[in-house]
């Protein structure tokens, strides 16, 4: 079941002129739960006792996870991604070396930026990326439905975009939820992956701890 946990960062480049991450890019740091980006002027609380996964584990079950959605096509596309997208944290309520139930999906974020740069198109919102997003699922076959109209919700006076969606992995039908802004010509992501309601509560929570500068 660990795959599960990582179908979240599935995202994929939106955008056919690019840029690179740039080389100096504040990826951010977690001291004392606390997730600080000065870039983005950002701090979150991590709940005690969930477990941050590191650079390698991220990009480790980034591809296991685009792999069992897509196959290689889907992964190779995900690898070209990671020219302009970055993950900047990605937090699990379960250690996933011991987390072994079937029945408890592991509860899971991830904070997922993307460099829109110089686009063919113009994304000035969260409502934007997320609709360029809808339409890449579609073209790369992602096994995704969205569950009905995309909202808005007011996080420490940054408008997030958001959608409900389920998602099937190897016969499983898992909950997300994908919530969009945008800050310094970066899309910013916060997907939560979830499989039930009280899980989804703990999610948004942390969401909720955001502060921006």
């Amino acid at each position: 079941m660990k795959q599960i946990l990582f179908i979240a960062v599935c995202t994929i480049s939106l955008m056919s002129c690019k840029r690179e991450i740039p080389s100096d890019f504040d990826y951010g740091k977690v001291e004392k739960n606390k997730y600080t980006n000065e870039f983005f002027g950002l701090t979150l609380e991590i709940p005690e006792g969930w477990f941050i996964q590191d650079d390698e584990t991220q990009k480790q079950l980034t591809k296991e996870g685009a792999k069992a959605l897509g196959g290689d096509e889907l992964a190779k596309t995900i690898k070209a991604a990671e020219i302009t997208t970055a993950n900047l944290l990605m937090v699990s309520q379960f250690d996933i070396a011991n987390h072994t139930d079937p029945n408890v999906l592991n509860a899971n974020f991830t904070l997922v930026v993307e460099n829109l740069g110089i686009a063919s198109f113009s994304v000035n919102d969260g409502n934007g990326y997320l609709e360029a997003s809808k339409k890449q699922f579609t073209k790369n076959n992602v096994p995704i439905k969205i569950k009905g109209d995309t909202k808005t919700m007011d996080i420490d006076g940054k408008t997030f975009h958001y959608f409900d969606a389920v998602m099937t992995m190897q016969g499983a039908a898992i909950n997300q939820r994908y919530m969009a802004t945008v800050i310094n010509d970066f899309a910013l992501l916060y997907v939560a992956t979830y499989g039930t309601e009280d899980q989804l509560e703990k999610l948004m929570d942390v969401l909720n701890t955001a502060n921006f500068k």
